[in-house]
């Protein structure tokens, strides 16, 4: 949530390269304090990074996820196919 609700503090894939590409809704990965919110953005599927313009529908849709999927730990999220 902490990253969608500061959005302005990352950079898009799709702003730094205007191709259309799959990651194009990933942000763009850097060294430092926010590299882990980063990644775990970045590792959820396409259907709630599509809402993570939408603060109240991208808490919804993520909380559905972690519902249904119920993970123990990090790692098990991470490793997890992205569906």
């Amino acid at each position: 949530m902490f990253v969608v609700k500061h959005k302005v503090m990352f950079t898009f894939n799709i702003e730094l390269h205007k191709q259309n590409t799959q990651h194009k809704l990933d942000l763009h990965v850097q060294k430092g304090i926010y590299y882990s919110g980063v990644t775990l953005f970045n590792a959820l599927p396409l259907g709630i990074k599509k809402v993570a313009h939408n603060n109240n529908k991208f808490k919804h849709e993520l909380k559905k996820c972690l519902l249904k999927n119920s993970f123990y730990s990090v790692a098990e999220y991470m490793d997890r196919d992205a569906t």
